[in-house]
């Protein structure tokens, strides 16, 4: 498994998030997702460990962390802001 031993930090967690996915989808037998996130993930691990191979891996993990972080702001305002409540209250 060179290819795996090779691959920069950013790449080789993008390459373990996809396996999961993968697994998943194989798991429940849905078969064009499967296809469909393996192209794109083996295509999405290249770029991230091209980026690192050109000293850029700092955009890498950049990509990597911007959905987690997105994700965590937006449960932050939506949790301050009480929107559950509000929405709960008005049904």
């Amino acid at each position: 498994m060179k290819f795996i031993n090779d691959l920069c930090p950013p790449a080789l967690l993008y390459a373990l998030y996809v396996a999961i996915q993968l697994g998943l989808d194989a798991a429940d037998l849905a078969w064009v997702t499967f296809g469909v996130k393996a192209v794109f993930g083996v295509a999405t691990v290249f770029v991230l460990d091209l980026l690192c191979r050109l000293n850029l891996g700092v955009i890498s993990w950049v990509f990597i962390a911007t959905p987690f972080v997105m994700t965590a702001l937006a449960t932050s305002i939506a949790m301050g802001l009480e929107i559950d409540r509000t929405i709960m209250s008005s049904l």
